[in-house]
């Protein structure tokens, strides 16, 4: 698929976007880290542990020989002997094995954290295109990638010429050294030059990791119609919003309905606002509650439920305006109204048992 002209990708990615990318296991990564840190951790480990390990090592590699020369070696007993040699070769570098690969895991967690990328995995007939290869090779990354290596070869290359050249002089007196000492001597100067190159690998490692992350970014970046479409995606239409919140008012208005026969007595403006209360000692009320109001047609039905089920219709109009207009469905009325729907349900309670 073309790419999108960068000119058009103005907005930062979405969460959503970053995700997606994510479970295509598309991450910001430095390679180069992974590297710098491995090379590191092994030159810390042989400054603590080198003369344990060479000692080990000398050790493997003396007795490897004179098993050599006692047993008759024959293809019966040579994958048992090669399987020994093995595990004694594992049991020496088994400890910097291990250290390669926990620090290699934690880099890459660093990084980019538990990641599970089928897609990423998933077979592509693209990824075995001669033509595409050639289009990777001969890409900007591909460019950036070669640069890369011949710097890490200048680089390796410079440090080990500045470093030998002061030392190449005390190089023929290995000639007079034991071999333990001459190991020694090259030992030293193996750690310094793998300090000195894991150290430069690190700096150059950093910058390259900054470099994934702003190029990563980049490259996500969205248009702002693909915000757009990803928010309608997310959200839905606007149309489908819209009948969605028509449904939710419909079941709301069904639900306030419900509740008028229940009502103490309906205060209406007379035509235009109809609000029902209901208030009732026996129902733990403190104070009377709003249980359904509505303008017009609403208001209309209102009177005819109430009607129907024989709950009093009273015309006050600026009551029933303030009501409208301060209160809730389900909400109590305020204090400021107390004394006339005080006034009101005294009223109703004197026609329903005054006369008698």
């Amino acid at each position: 698929m073309a790419e999108r002209p960068a000119q058009d990708r103005t907005e930062e990615a979405t969460p959503k976007h970053l995700q997606e990318a994510r479970e295509r296991g598309e991450v910001a990564k430095s390679m180069e880290l992974n590297s710098a840190v491995i090379l590191l951790s092994a030159v810390i480990f042989f400054y603590f542990v080198g003369e344990t390990f060479i000692s080990r090592l000398a050790v493997v590699i003396k007795d490897t020989y004179m098993s050599l020369e006692t047993i008759n070696i024959n293809p019966r007993n040579l994958p048992a002997l090669i399987q020994w040699i093995m595990m004694r070769g594992l049991g020496v570098a088994g400890p910097i094995l291990t250290l390669v690969l926990v620090m290699a895991l934690l880099v890459n967690y660093l990084q980019v954290g538990v990641i599970f990328a089928p897609k990423a995995i998933a077979p592509k007939w693209e990824r075995a295109s001669p033509i595409n290869g050639l289009k990777r090779i001969f890409s900007s990354k591909g460019l950036a990638e070669l640069i890369k290596g011949i710097l890490k070869m200048v680089l390796i290359g410079t440090i080990i010429y500045v470093y030998l050249a002061e030392r190449v002089k005390d190089y023929p007196f290995l000639a007079y050294m034991t071999p333990m000492q001459t190991i020694g001597f090259l030992a030293t100067d193996l750690f310094k030059i793998g300090v000195y190159v894991g150290i430069a690998f690190m700096v150059m490692a950093i910058a390259d990791y900054a470099f994934q992350r702003w190029e990563y970014k980049r490259k996500l970046r969205m248009s702002k119609q693909e915000v757009k479409d990803e928010s309608k995606q997310s959200e839905g239409s606007p149309e489908v919003r819209a009948r969605i919140r028509a449904m939710q008012r419909e079941m709301s208005r069904n639900r306030m309905m419900a509740e008028v026969p229940r009502a103490t007595v309906v205060v209406t403006n007379p035509t235009h606002v109809a609000v029902a209360l209901r208030y009732g000692e026996t129902d733990g009320l403190e104070a009377p509650i709003v249980v359904a109001k509505g303008q017009r047609k609403i208001a209309e039905r209102i009177k005819v439920i109430a009607a129907e089920n024989g709950v009093p219709i009273k015309e006050r109009p600026a009551l029933a305006r303030a009501l409208f207009k301060s209160c809730e469905v389900g909400s109590a009325i305020p204090d400021d109204y107390y004394r006339a729907v005080a006034e009101l349900l005294a009223e109703l309670f004197w026609e329903e048992y005054g006369a008698a």
